[in-house]
């Protein structure tokens, strides 16, 4: 009897092992037949990974296995940012978006957006260095012409009789005057700029309201986090041959989550989900330290730009308010938003600068744009409700319309060749071009 138990006991242990190889060699041959698969959905010129439901087998394709989702896959794989240990990340030099994307975007050489350039500055050019976040870099327009600051170049040098312009963008998405003051000490104020522009707002008033990741300190760590690197173990990476072992770290453990986009790990407790990203009622009243360091920061733009004789023109980031209705703590950022644009003139006054009110005729354009289209369409049709075709328009996000913001302080081309042209105005009327 006792023989009769081991050998079945032997039989089962065998079939058990022949089955699990049989599972490991399928899933093993399955995950690749998935990868040719996605593969041949992706040369399809009309194949968006942000828009493509996957089915069940573009699941066990490795897209998948190793960043998450196939849209993060097609972002991580040729990702726009490089960590940095100063920076938090940087551009990543000689980036290129792919032939495909809607919008197009490359990076020159030295990590800047936009065309090639050099750090001595030509002979002759009066060189201008835009700094701010997502808004400036040009998150959102359809291609490197398309952004302000290269428009503000065209501009000046359209305008300028004869005169040579240069406008180096050294704007990076989601930096705040944290990163901007180390940038400009470190890399911008190295291409020996006549002017540097600041024009970032949102990025520090989010900064002083956000307490998800503990008290507001003296050096933003409340809300900025570190770069996550990813050191595999001899064993992890010998494992990482298996797609069995793939399947089991993609599904059976947070590998996905840890693996995840900037917006998730640049932010401290971030949470994507979340109606109102970047407040939280329970933590208690604004503090006043968010809006103390952004007045410490810009002053000390102000006096590293000096130090190295650039001047600086301060201009008001635009941002059609009604763009924040959606949040509940809308009136918080409305409140917050004019502090830190009102800091901006108070330091301006302090320390001598120039400030121009870019936000002011940027808005009223936003506003009058949509007044124009609410005429428009209601005497086109009687019946319809002024009030109805406003809130439509205001509907945020909705990228379809072809309005000059698509959301909060982001532009189309249109509304980025606006803030260029108000620039450019101001500038040439003003002695900040004189060498």
């Amino acid at each position: 009897m006792a023989q009769q138990r081991h050998a079945l006991a032997k039989r089962l242990l065998i079939s058990a092992a022949v089955a699990l190889i049989l599972l490991f060699g399928l899933l093993e041959i399955t995950s690749r037949v998935a990868d040719r698969r996605l593969a041949a959905k992706k040369r399809d010129p009309a194949f968006i990974p942000g828009q493509y439901e996957p089915s069940f087998l573009d699941r066990l394709a490795l897209d998948t296995l190793e960043y998450g989702t196939i849209k993060r896959a097609a972002e991580q794989s040729n990702a726009r940012t490089d960590p940095h240990p100063y920076l938090g990340y940087v551009l990543k030099p000689n980036f290129k978006t792919a032939p495909e994307a809607k919008q197009q975007a490359s990076h020159n050489s030295l990590g800047f957006r936009g065309k090639e350039t050099t750090w001595k500055k030509p002979a002759g050019v009066f060189r201008i260095v835009t700094t701010g976040g997502s808004s400036v870099y040009g998150q959102s327009e359809s291609s490197d012409a398309a952004v302000w600051s290269q428009k503000l170049e065209d501009d000046l040098n359209a305008a300028g009789g004869g005169r040579k312009f240069e406008v180096v963008n050294t704007g990076c998405s989601g930096w705040s005057s944290f990163e901007m003051l180390i940038n400009l000490e470190l890399r911008a104020l190295d291409l020996n700029p006549d002017l540097v522009i600041v024009y970032e707002a949102i990025n520090d008033m989010r900064c002083a309201l956000y307490k998800r990741g503990g008290p507001v300190t003296p050096d933003n760590l409340q809300w900025r986090t570190n770069w996550p690197i990813d050191r595999p173990s001899s064993l992890e990476t010998l494992l990482s041959s298996s797609r069995t072992y793939l399947v089991w770290r993609r599904y059976a453990t947070n590998y996905a989550s840890v693996r995840s986009d900037l917006g998730f790990y640049a932010i401290r407790n971030y949470d994507p989900l979340d109606k109102d990203l970047y407040w939280d009622y329970s933590a208690g009243p604004i503090p006043e330290k968010g809006f103390d360091n952004y007045r410490r920061n810009l002053a000390d733009m102000i006096a590293v730009c000096a130090a190295r004789g650039a001047r600086v023109l301060l201009a008001t980031q635009a941002l059609p308010r009604w763009h924040l209705d959606a949040a509940d703590s809308r009136q918080e950022q409305h409140d917050a938003f004019d502090r830190i644009q009102k800091i901006e003139r108070e330091v301006a006054a302090e320390r001598g600068v120039a400030l121009f009110e870019c936000a002011q005729i940027v808005e009223a354009a936003v506003d009058a744009e949509i007044q124009a289209k609410i005429a428009e369409r209601t005497t086109e049709r009687p019946e319809v409700d002024a009030r109805a075709v406003e809130a439509e328009l205001k509907k945020v996000p909705n990228k379809a319309r072809d309005l000059l913001f698509f959301a909060e302080v982001h532009p189309n081309d249109r509304g980025s060749a606006l803030i260029a042209k108000t620039i450019a105005e101001y500038l040439l009327g003003s002695p900040l071009l004189a060498k």
